[in-house]
């Protein structure tokens, strides 16, 4: 069932790897015309995820109102990670992945194989390669994920069934979503297309991704 997120709310925006908040602009642009003060969250590939993860409590443990988090690509890794503790969750909202790899990233494994491409994962490596494990998170999340795949993550490695060219459907499947839908986007697409906006004015609005139809996550 949908439940409300209350106007009076601030969303945390999480980028992905190697992009800065700025990449999520049209994302802070709904969140704002929803009547939500928004942060963009910054972090750096060489900081390791404990350290990144522990900045993100603090930042929601010193909100002054419940939060939301949304998080792309690894940015949803990290934000789904950041909010396993209920000391944190107390303050959450709801989280918002967009292709995120919560299972792991097939090409980010691939890519860490060579010395150039685990320089370039740097710390991010590991969590990238493989995904969190499924405790149980008590925070309610959902995930948008892609399924147009051209994007540069074609060149490193094909990736099987539905992908958004970096990121599948499958590695975005984790057993903890509240909801889970497919749109015909690339894995950049995720952060600008009018259907993916208009689904984030929904979930904001009312809790769910699919406005006040709501329904429960479903396996990709």
């Amino acid at each position: 069932m949908p439940y409300t997120i209350h106007p009076k709310t601030d969303v945390i925006l999480v980028p992905g790897l190697m992009r800065t908040g700025a990449s999520m602009a049209a994302v802070a642009d709904v969140a704002l015309a929803s009547g939500h003060r928004t942060g963009r969250f910054h972090y750096s590939r060489c900081d390791t995820p404990a350290v990144i993860q522990a900045r993100l409590q603090k930042v929601i443990r010193e909100a002054r109102r419940p939060v939301v988090v949304i998080g792309h690509s690894y940015g949803g890794l990290l934000a789904v990670s950041a909010c396993r503790h209920s000391s944190v969750t107390q303050r959450v909202s709801g989280i918002l992945c967009l292709g995120a790899p919560l299972r792991g990233s097939a090409s980010a494994r691939r890519l860490a194989t060579f010395r150039a491409g685990r320089a370039l994962l740097d710390a991010s490596a590991d969590l990238l390669g493989v995904g969190l494990d499924y405790p149980r998170v008590p925070a309610r999340i959902a995930m948008i994920a892609g399924e147009r795949p051209h994007a540069v993550g074609r060149l490193v490695r094909t990736l099987d069934g539905p992908n958004d060219g970096t990121v599948a459907v499958a590695e975005t499947a984790w057993p903890g979503l509240t909801e889970h839908i497919r749109l015909p986007v690339t894995h950049q697409g995720l952060l600008a297309d009018r259907r993916v906006l208009a689904h984030v004015q929904a979930y904001l609005a009312t809790g769910s991704l699919l406005g006040e139809a709501g329904v429960p996550a479903r396996a990709a």
